[in-house]
């Protein structure tokens, strides 16, 4: 265990290039003109994170962070095509054409969502620290790495490369301190576990499953966030599995508890699992559509009304008492009751094969109601082709015939003699 006093020396392992596979091909023309204007500039500059994580994997990362000594305000002087955001744990945005963005943030000593047990007000605002107190900060060692872009190695102060190795999900220090400090890391180790396909360590494990209730001090706007994030990052099933097992689900989630049952839970990964399979393929999915089908095992426990008003009011209060203490907006909450209304009325005419009326075809959530109709009933192979289109194609539309009206003629005027 790397002890995390600033006063004790740690002495990292080096891995030169030569006996490791992170090569430089691999990593954006965007990152590396970061990295190398901070070398050049007399600074330290790493990569960091979850890019080294997946480069040594083999896979494609979707985004590449940088770490380095210099300041925020030295870093935005280097880059004028950057900004400075962020109150009390300033990172830099470096930005670049087609819209991607290299986030660089100087070595800190602790994490932006804990507190040092005895810090003083005054040093607080002193969060600056060094490559290994910056290591330590994070959550997971497999995170822990860095790439030095000045000598091409990598450096390891957490054990995170015999974890690679060993294909370990492993807590930085204490599992039970660093749960207590923040008890979002719970959610990360079992996103990274069902992302990378790794085993959760035993020890990590059963703190995770003993303080599992801490997850309520959360925000609710964080939960919500990081939620989505696992919504949409294609291996939702897997994680909402290791969710039930671990009862960090109904954790969150209380209402759910004994309202879902093993069948209710085999619904939610079954939905999950399509999703995974269009996000993997790169289909587009709204957020709107991702929480209606969340919700929608919970809600199908309890018959609504039929009447499009009702269903659009049942839903709206059902989804509130759903997500309980998760921070939902309240636009996005109307979108997704109105979805989920409109769903549900057009899949009886669908199945009985009835013309749509017009009047159903011209709501705002027509377009989500009938890919969510799509994403629960149609074969895998008619579900990719259905959503490879920009918008769903419309079922035959019911129109009135419209009779037309003959006037009566009136009889001509006699002309005047």
């Amino acid at each position: 265990m790397v002890p995390s006093s600033p006063d004790i020396e740690v002495r990292p392992r080096i891995v030169p290039r030569p006996q490791h596979n992170l090569s430089r091909k691999n990593i954006s023309v965007e990152a590396l003109k970061v990295l190398y204007r901070l070398h050049y500039s007399g600074y330290k500059a790493y990569l960091v994170g979850g890019s080294v994580r997946d480069l040594l994997l083999g896979r494609k990362p979707k985004d590449f962070d940088v770490a380095t000594d210099a300041r925020p305000g030295e870093v935005r002087k280097l880059f004028r095509n950057s900004r400075i955001i962020g109150r009390r744990f300033r990172l830099v945005q470096v930005f670049f054409r087609g819209g991607k963005i290299v986030e660089v943030s100087t070595f800190r000593s602790r994490s932006e969502f804990e507190e040092e047990p005895q810090a003083s007000p005054a040093s607080r605002h002193n969060t600056f620290g060094t490559p290994a107190e910056d290591a330590q900060r994070r959550d997971l060692t497999i995170n822990g790495l860095f790439y030095n872009i000045a000598d091409f190695s990598l450096i390891d102060y957490v054990g995170g490369l015999e974890d690679l190795r060993r294909r370990v999900i492993r807590v930085i220090g204490d599992p039970g301190v660093r749960f207590v400090r923040d008890p979002m890391r719970m959610l990360r180790v079992l996103r990274h576990a069902a992302r990378t396909g790794f085993t959760i360590d035993a020890a990590t494990w059963e703190e995770l499953t003993a303080k599992r209730h801490l997850i309520r001090l959360c925000a609710p706007a964080r939960i919500r966030d990081e939620l989505v994030r696992d919504f949409k990052s294609g291996s939702a099933r897997p994680f909402f599995a290791l969710m039930f097992e671990s009862g960090l689900f109904y954790a969150i989630l209380p209402h759910w508890e004994g309202r879902l049952g093993k069948q209710g839970e085999e619904r939610l990964l079954e939905l999950f699992s399509r999703i995974d399979l269009l996000i993997t393929q790169e289909r587009p999915v709204s957020e709107t559509l991702l929480w209606a089908a969340f919700l929608l095992p919970y809600l199908e426990t309890e018959p609504p009304s039929e009447e499009l008003k009702d269903l659009r009011e049942f839903y709206r209060v059902k989804g509130r008492e759903a997500l309980g203490l998760v921070e939902f907006p309240r636009q996005r909450g109307d979108e997704v009751a109105q979805t989920l209304a409109l769903a549900r009325r057009l899949a009886a005419l669908l199945r009985e094969q009835r013309p749509v009326p017009a009047r159903m075809t011209r709501l705002a959530a027509f377009p989500e109601a009938l890919r969510l109709n799509q994403l629960l009933e149609a074969p895998e192979k008619e579900l990719l082709e259905a959503f490879s289109q920009p918008e769903p194609k419309l079922p035959p539309i019911a129109r009135k015939r419209r009779q037309r009206r003959f006037k009566k003629r009136r009889p001509r005027r006699p002309k005047p003699q």
